[in-house]
């Protein structure tokens, strides 16, 4: 089964002294947040603009931030409610500019019209149903297409400049889950019913 906490540790544990420069440096977690929306901002507009080895470049750097964050919050014991509010709320920011980035590069095929509108939905009913899970006092399974996995996708794939196929892989994947982790959570309920 996929563990994500597994591989959060290892990546946390992997990067520790680059963490404890950031906080010695007097950085706050929110602040490597915001650079990582600002890098994504700023990479879907070079993109836009044809340089690809700037996009990659600033949108490897933007989703490391998103993957810094998280980890500088909990190893530099500055994990807040607010914190992880904004965090979510903004990484959804810019996973959405992201993809209407990719709608407006590819904006004369009709089908990635169609991958667009289900990468949406995919990505705010992964965010929604975990929060269900939550409200219910229920662990929401993990998935390989959750956020974090999701911008791992994205670099790779703007190294080959196809993020014409990102956006169809993660139109299927977040909606498959989404369905599988209904499918759970209503077999879970009918069992404790």
């Amino acid at each position: 089964m996929y563990d994500k906490d597994v591989l959060r540790k290892k990546f946390a544990n992997s990067i520790g002294p680059f963490i404890d420069l950031l906080h010695c440096s007097g950085l706050k977690p929110i602040h490597v947040t915001l650079m990582g929306l600002v890098f994504t901002i700023v990479a879907c507009y070079t993109y836009v603009l044809g340089d690809y080895v700037a996009t990659f470049i600033l949108m490897t750097v933007g989703k490391g931030c998103d993957v810094v964050d998280g980890a500088f919050a909990r190893r530099s014991n500055q994990v807040t409610l607010l914190g992880a509010f904004m965090d979510s709320i903004l990484d959804r920011y810019g996973e959405f500019v992201i993809v209407g980035t990719i709608l407006f590069v590819y904006r004369e095929n009709v089908y990635l019209y169609y991958f667009s509108f289900l990468v949406f939905l995919g990505i705010s009913q992964m965010s929604y149903t975990r929060a269900l899970y939550e409200k219910n006092g229920l662990d929401c399974p993990a998935n390989p297409f959750e956020y974090f996995e999701r911008g791992l996708l994205l670099v790779a794939f703007f190294m080959f400049d196809r993020l014409d196929l990102w956006l169809v892989i993660v139109a299927v994947g977040s909606n498959y889950y989404v369905l599988q982790r209904m499918f759970r959570f209503g077999k879970m309920a009918h069992q404790q019913s």
